[in-house]
């Protein structure tokens, strides 16, 4: 479920030169004014890169001066470098100077935008002590409770919060994600439909309720409320798709959010309705370009302008052509390279694993793996080759010696790799939704609250013929999957 950011918590993203504190000399607050004039002038100029130097370096000159991390990081998020921004949030909560609870609110509020809620719950705590009787206050701090991972504590600080706003929407929203983090998903629709009655064209919270109804068995809800999202669109003149005849037209697909979705959506390409397109065009991360171009598809990356008739978000595409999981492509493997080796009677003899997931995700907490409860799982079968197939950050956490590392590349080097296992164990990420579209054998294991895509309960899933999902009964206990999914390899084929 999203993270539905309170509007009056959020920042505006342009920069501008603020003031510096006086406990500065003369001499370093000019030349910090003017590395903050000189950013402010690089971002009007749509030159991220100068305006994150500039910034930087005044903060170096006066680490003290909250204004100035607040600035850098915005920079870097803009830039989509949202890792730095983190860490530049982080030092300013070591070291920069937070004299009044409106300073420290600022603070806790970019942490949040940045994703780091976790560590904006001081801040928040702060003000909330100093505003004991202030609602948005009290809501700020549960919604950092939220993101913490502390969603008991979260569900008390916004009862407190309601109370004072009985009819703050945003209020009743933030109590919708947490009782969807508590995994009470009926309640949560019920506290999401309390903020869209007194709010109904919060699009936010319409797609929250998206979420929900998909968990709970509504695809078709669900996929209508999704088209509140904000929608992408190409720079040309192709107009929107919303079911017309493609016969001699050529249309656009638009890849969203992360590389999993567009794995996962690929596969409506092959629906007789865009088929019957004179040209289907899939706009996709850059790093799958090669692979998808490999697969006999018609790719480009998404910073690439193209001309066609249509276009249409790939997210879009179940509800236009009223189709869902259980559509027949879903039985079958739809990325297929063209050098892919028969495969063998399935085995456990060469296994990947996958344990985290992009750091940058607002939920990567709660769906990755600590690397050390790994080892058990590593040590209970010398009999299996174990080969890491773990990106970004988390790849330098090797959990086990006996264990491969990654073979470096793109999306078609992954896949390639992928083809010489006999099985995926892995983490909700996008590596799995690539095997699963290869008709790979992948088990995916869950934290108790899933992906909206994976509903609530079952091993199995519509989406993906090959895959088996292993499922958190308490939240955060990855012990009891790993045993799980270790007694499932002692009793395979060797």
């Amino acid at each position: 479920m999203g993270t539905g950011d309170h509007p009056r918590t959020r920042t505006h993203r342009r920069d501008h030169a603020h003031a510096v504190t006086p406990t500065l000399t003369l001499s370093v607050e000019a030349a910090a004014i003017t590395l903050c004039a000189e950013g402010a002038a690089f971002s009007e100029n749509g030159d991220v890169t100068g305006a994150i130097s500039c910034y930087g370096r005044a903060v170096d000159l006066a680490p003290t001066v909250l204004s100035l991390h607040l600035m850098l990081a915005n920079a870097q998020q803009i830039a989509g470098r949202t890792l730095d921004a983190r860490d530049t949030l982080r030092t300013a909560l070591r070291v920069a100077e937070r004299p009044d609870a409106a300073t420290e609110f600022a603070l806790g509020t970019a942490l949040v935008n940045a994703g780091a809620g976790a560590d904006a719950v001081s801040c928040f705590q702060r003000v909330r002590t100093e505003f004991p009787g202030d609602a948005t206050a009290v809501a700020a701090l549960a919604a950092a409770l939220r993101d913490a991972q502390r969603p008991d504590d979260a569900w008390r600080e916004i009862q407190a919060a309601i109370r004072m706003a009985p009819a703050d929407p945003v209020a009743l929203l933030t109590a919708a994600q947490i009782r969807h983090d508590l995994a009470d998903y009926t309640g949560a629709l019920v506290w999401c439909d309390r903020s869209l009655a007194i709010r109904p064209d919060a699009n936010g919270a319409r797609v929250n309720r998206g979420y929900l109804r998909h968990l709970l068995g509504d695809a078709e809800g669900g996929w209508r409320d999704f088209e509140s999202r904000p929608l992408p669109a190409p720079d040309s003149a192709a107009r929107l798709w919303r079911s017309e005849s493609l016969q001699g037209q050529s249309i656009l697909l638009i890849g969203e959010q992360g590389a999993g979705d567009q794995f996962q959506f690929l596969r409506f390409v092959h629906h007789t309705a865009l088929q019957s397109a004179a040209r289907v065009v899939v706009s996709c991360q850059a790093e799958a370009v090669t692979l998808l171009r490999e697969c006999g598809y018609d790719a480009v990356s998404r910073d690439d302008r193209i001309e066609t008739d249509w276009y249409v978000p790939m997210l879009s595409l179940p509800l236009l052509l009223g189709v869902n999981a259980e559509w027949t492509s879903g039985s079958r493997a739809y990325i297929t390279l063209p050098d892919a080796p028969m495969r063998k009677p399935w085995r456990t003899s060469r296994v990947g694993l996958v344990w985290a997931g992009n750091p940058a995700h607002r939920n990567d907490a709660a769906r990755s793996i600590p690397s050390p409860q790994l080892h058990d799982l590593l040590d209970t079968h010398p009999e299996i080759a174990f080969v890491s197939l773990q990106h970004g950050a988390h790849a330098d956490e090797m959990p086990g010696s006996a264990l491969e590392p990654l073979a470096t590349g793109d999306w078609l080097a992954t896949a390639r790799q992928l083809q010489t296992l006999e099985l995926l164990i892995s983490v909700d990420t996008g590596i799995a939704h690539l095997a699963g579209a290869m008709g790979l054998p992948v088990w995916l294991m869950l934290p108790q609250v899933p992906d909206w895509r994976w509903g609530t309960s079952g091993s199995s899933t519509p989406w993906y013929s090959s895959m088996r999902l292993f499922r958190q009964s308490v939240r955060g206990d990855w012990q009891r999957v790993l045993t799980d999914v270790s007694a499932a390899l002692s009793t395979a084929a060797v």
